[in-house]
């Protein structure tokens, strides 16, 4: 799990960078490894709002909750509380 808020490009576990707005209408995949190289580490946060306004969203600067970019990176997994350890795992005592 990623936090978006502290987590820099450099800590992204994939090798595409994958933007995708329902509310933009924006899709967006790039080479990670290209994107260090050519703009150096940033915060994902901000790198995600770069994103977006270059590829032309004018929602990401908005006030209004319904109105606003609705961008995620589409490909890190999503924010799901852990399952609890199975039975056996438990034994083996891999929890």
């Amino acid at each position: 799990m990623v936090d978006l808020q502290t987590a820099m490009l450099s800590a992204y576990p994939e090798a595409k960078v994958i933007v995708d707005c329902d509310q933009c209408v924006v899709h967006a995949k790039y080479d990670k490894l290209e994107m260090l190289e050519v703009g150096g580490d940033r915060p994902l946060s901000v790198l995600l709002a770069e994103i977006v306004r270059r590829k032309g969203c004018t929602l990401k600067e908005l006030i209004p909750a319904y109105d606003k970019c609705r961008a995620i990176y589409s490909n890190l997994p999503a924010d799901k509380p852990a399952a609890p350890p199975n039975a056996y795992a438990k034994a083996k005592g891999q929890f």
